[in-house]
């Protein structure tokens, strides 16, 4: 026999108390002056025995309940083989299999993966044929892949051999969480939850104290945390991979550190290699030290390549657990983009129109090329391989030049307006309304960036390089339509810069103009990259998601093109989440690339070192185990194991009913001699109550 909450014995203190309260309670006596005392003196005696007597016997009963209930709340459990007290009762299960990154691990055997689907099908083989069994498989989430128990057990086994090791990570809380739901359904079968994985200290990293304290159904459920195997495994890995440039330019060197770690204890001698395009262009021989980490410098050059991202992976050659020995990444290009600058008289000359100064900063290091037309050329212009498209000085004359504009931004193209002379009518598609232009004081304005994660301001305003005060005398007092998004304002009061998504493109509003009329804005140093990140948004855009950890969901696709065909170098599979490492590209109807994201594992699952055995099984209301022998003696114990606290709890209830009835019958008995008198010898009869257990005239 044993006891599954042992702890609750404790509560068998609480013994003392009826016994306190009855050797406390003190007895009023009082004199009864009476002629023939002798009477009343022969009927105190008979009473005081009788009252002796019951109350012994319930005292008795009242120490038997409170023992009782102290016993059942310890929760004793009988090892018996005989059907009478339950043992035969049919089992209800559920099994859990961690498919986590964790669990590809090889060891001398094969993986842990392996070990635990052997473990789950020995456990479903040794059940009854009327035994139900349920299957759940935890990997980035949890799948209840047979979600309720069954008895079809060849149908949960051939499940259980599909099962697949998986890259992703989680946590067991959503595992108890169902089970905890599980466990409260009715039924007077018995249940069991067998959970089986290796323990990182990551999937219990969850208020799971707390949980198993106050939340769980422990008088429900028979619960075993099992682990593949008792091994101490070992693992290296490429922890993370920082490069000091944040977009790239062909003929540079693209410069970092790769973090290693070593999760082992004992010192590895491994080869990092960088892989760009499958061509190795760097190969480093490394020595971790036992539990020690390294960072190992990087320099790359950056190579010839017509796509907006490059990507590549720095590796190890590898250990018993393969998945996080790679670090993939994905890197933005900086290519030269077209700007087509529309002008109203455009094709004039001088240095004080915004066409000469918007030329200036667009090609200025050699960013880009900027070519300026008159705005009545604009209706015959091709737009073929242009990035981005300026309208200042009032270009936009008539619905229809706006009408092409946004039918270039459909097509993902980027508009931008200034708010120097709008046209007049606006258009119902103008980004913002028409507001009055007002006088600024002297001076700097400042500036604020409301979205600082924009791609616009992506590598050049953070909040440790704020968007530098504005040297401007003008602007526009508006409010943006219900589809623009204000991304800076201005002196706190007026939008400086309107985002409006259009289609696949975008349309941008900059509340200043690029010339001097309204302001020194182009003498200003925040002019050049501004201009220039306008210039290239939409390639912004597309690179802002290049990076993600698998389980995650795919990034918004709705503003890629929509004939994109997907494809994976991991997988070729695109799923609305991502499965698995590697590098996904989108690519175009001409087969180009026109996007890439590279996905990793999280590196939670590196680090192999189980939570401590003592620690888990402090914390959990059932067994930690390991291997088949633990599997094995649990089951032999468990099987037979029949709780005794039903048992106690009928027991419990009989004797509080038995000392209810027999407190009311000795009440019933006392007022009956009390209340019926005494005869005496030379006078009538008297009534007499009884006070302490004696009676009183």
């Amino acid at each position: 026999m044993g006891l599954l909450s042992p702890f609750l014995l404790a509560c068998g203190a609480s013994l003392a108390l009826p016994l306190w309260l009855h050797l406390r309670r003190k007895r009023r006596q009082t004199p009864v002056e009476f002629p023939s005392l002798r009477y009343l003196k022969m009927a105190a005696a008979r009473m005081k025995r009788q009252a002796r007597v019951e109350d012994l016997g319930l005292l008795l009963l009242r120490l038997l309940l409170v023992a009782l209930l102290t016993l059942a709340f310890a929760r004793p459990v009988l090892r018996s083989t005989s059907n009478w007290l339950g043992a035969g009762r049919k089992v209800e299960s559920v099994v859990v299999i961690d498919a986590t990154a964790s669990m590809a691990w090889r060891g001398p055997d094969g993986s842990r993966l392996d070990a635990a689907k052997q473990l789950a099908r020995e456990w479903i083989t040794g059940l009854d044929a009327s035994d139900a069994v349920a299957l759940w498989v935890l990997t980035d989430q949890l799948d209840p892949v047979v979600p309720v128990p069954i008895t079809d057990h060849g149908l949960v086994i051939r499940m259980l051999e599909s099962i697949k090791p998986s890259e992703g990570s989680s946590s067991l809380a959503p595992v108890f969480t169902a089970a905890r739901e599980w466990a409260a359904t009715r039924g007077l079968n018995r249940k069991e939850l067998l959970v089986i994985t290796d323990n990182q200290p990551a999937a219990w990293d969850w208020p799971a104290e707390g949980f198993f304290r106050r939340d769980w159904l422990r008088s429900r459920t028979s619960l075993v945390v099992l682990a593949p195997d008792p091994l101490c495994a070992s693992n290296i890995s490429v922890a993370a991979v920082e490069w000091d440039q944040r977009a790239l330019r062909v003929g540079t060197m693209l410069t970092g550190v790769a973090k290693l770690v070593n999760h082992g204890d004992a010192a590895v001698n491994d080869l990092l290699e960088c892989r760009l395009a499958n061509q190795t262009i760097l190969r480093k021989p490394v020595t971790l030290a036992a539990g020690g980490s390294l960072d190992v410098p990087l320099a790359i050059p950056v190579p010839m390549q017509d796509t907006p991202v490059l990507t590549g992976e720095v590796a190890l050659a590898g250990d018993s657990l393969a998945c996080d020995d790679h670090w993939y990444f994905a890197l933005p290009m900086r290519h030269v983009f077209h700007a087509l600058i529309v002008d109203r008289n455009g094709g004039m000359g001088g240095g004080m129109r915004e066409s000469f100064f918007l030329a200036k900063s667009l090609e200025a290091g050699g960013a880009g090329k900027a070519q300026t037309i008159d705005a009545d050329a604009w209706s015959a212009q091709a737009t073929e391989g242009v990035d981005t498209v300026w309208f200042t000085g009032g270009a936009v004359t008539g619905a229809g030049a706006w009408e092409k504009a946004l039918a270039f931004a459909e097509t993902g193209g980027t508009v931008v307006v200034s708010a120097a002379s709008p046209p007049d009518p606006l258009p119902k598609t103008w980004p913002v309304s028409a507001g009055e232009e007002i006088s600024l004081p002297a001076g700097r304005i400042a500036t604020r960036l409301l979205v600082p994660n924009h791609p616009l301001f992506d590598g050049l305003w953070s909040e440790q390089t704020p968007f530098p005060p504005l040297p401007q005398k003008t602007a526009r007092r508006c409010i943006p339509v219900a589809a623009g998004k204000v991304l800076a304002t201005l002196a706190g009061e007026f939008p400086l810069l309107v985002e409006g998504l259009h289609g696949k493109g975008r349309v941008l509003w900059l509340n200043a103009s690029a010339d001097r009329s309204w302001g020194d804005l182009p003498l200003s140093p925040a002019f050049v990259p501004l201009t220039q990140q306008m210039a290239r948004a939409h390639e912004l855009a597309m690179q802002t998601t290049t990076a993600c950890w698998v389980g995650e969901a795919w990034p918004d696709l709705t503003k890629f093109p929509v004939d994109a065909a997907w494809s994976s170098t991991a997988d070729g599979n695109p799923t609305p989440r991502m499965l698995h490492s590697g590098v996904y590209d989108a690519l175009g109807k001409t087969g180009k690339t026109q996007w890439r994201c590279a996905v990793n594992v999280r590196r939670a699952e590196s680090d192999l070192r189980p939570l401590d055995p003592a620690k888990l099984q402090a914390m959990l209301p059932g067994r930690v185990a390991a291997g088949a022998k633990g599997l094995h003696e649990w089951l032999e114990e468990s099987r037979r194991e029949v709780p005794l606290w039903p048992w106690l709890l009928a027991v419990a209830a009989l004797v509080f009913l038995t000392e209810g009835w027999v407190s009311a019958t000795a009440a019933k008995r006392r007022m009956a001699a009390a209340g019926g008198g005494a005869p005496l010898a030379d006078g009538p009869r008297f009534r007499a109550r009884a006070i302490g257990g004696r009676p009183e005239p």
